[in-house]
């Protein structure tokens, strides 16, 4: 039998890099993408980076664009910047910075939040947005979808949406039947475009 060596992917990637709190999974990850129609030549800014998973995501599918991911934690962005090392993408700019003291970024067309108090960077998010892009915030908990669903529609935003991404994979066989476990519900995702 004879091995192949095939070529990683960002899978594969993924795999390898060091977790840390919850991460915003791929099956979330692709809906930012597919949801707000993100160009391969972005500018796109993180915030709440965590392991880096998100940001990784991102800039491997706009790798003519920049993502900047922000993290307070210095002991999270050095794991960032180790797991952005080992992803090999040079567009990832890991900023070691609180977001809630402002963004650096202008003109950005995503940024993407997934953190606590994520209500209280909407306004700024909006003041550096281009008009057509997108604001999106991923919520564990219900109660901080309502309370950045507050934020936004006080904002010239529009289609706001907040999604479930539930994914469920079936077993085929001599019966076909749903799996009874695996990871289905992982939080909610709230889309907001600036119009202007």
């Amino acid at each position: 039998m004879q091995i192949m060596k095939v070529k990683s992917n960002l899978l594969d990637i993924l795999k390898k890099l060091k977790r840390l709190p919850q991460i915003v999974t791929p099956k979330d990850a692709s809906l930012i993408l597919g949801y707000t129609g993100t160009s391969p030549d972005s500018l796109i800014v993180d915030a709440g980076a965590g392991s880096g998973f998100l940001c990784i995501f991102l800039a491997y599918y706009c790798r003519k664009g920049k993502v900047v991911t922000y993290e307070k934690r210095s002991d999270f962005a050095e794991v960032v910047r180790k797991n952005v090392k080992i992803s090999g993408l040079k567009n990832i700019v890991v900023k070691e910075k609180d977001i809630f003291k402002g963004i650096e970024e202008k003109n950005v067309d995503l940024i993407t939040l997934d953190m606590q108090g994520a209500e209280e960077v909407v306004e700024n998010a909006f003041q550096v947005l281009k008009p057509g892009s997108w604001l999106v915030v991923y919520s564990p908990y219900i109660e901080q979808v309502i309370s950045v669903r507050n934020k936004i529609e006080g904002l010239n935003f529009t289609q706001i949406k907040t999604v479930e991404n539930i994914v469920r994979e079936w077993r085929a066989g001599r019966h076909t039947l749903p799996e009874v476990s695996g990871v289905m519900h992982t939080g909610w995702l709230t889309f907001a475009r600036k119009i202007s």
